[in-house]
């Protein structure tokens, strides 16, 4: 269920996506992001830094949370964090 693009197919595997992509619409965003940026690096699936920031600008963008709770709770805080990386 959380293979990108994402495409559940029950509530359980949505309750699952949104879990998986929590951080996305949280405080500790930038701190994480920082940490799957060296992860990628690491593993050769990115170049550099400002390969990940335009691979995250697109992700955010295109990003939507499935349940009503993760809708509610990161919506808000996943636009501020999109806000931020395009300032």
């Amino acid at each position: 269920a959380t293979r990108i693009p994402q495409c559940p197919a029950q509530q359980l595997e949505e309750i699952i996506c949104d879990a998986d992509l929590d951080y996305l619409g949280r405080d500790d965003f930038a701190g994480r992001s920082a940490m799957l940026c060296h992860e990628m690096q690491n593993m050769g699936t990115i170049s550099s830094a400002e390969d990940f920031e335009k691979m995250q600008l697109t992700f955010l963008k295109e990003h939507h949370y499935f349940t009503d709770t993760a809708k509610a709770l990161r919506n808000g805080k996943k636009e501020e964090n999109y806000q931020k990386l395009i300032a």
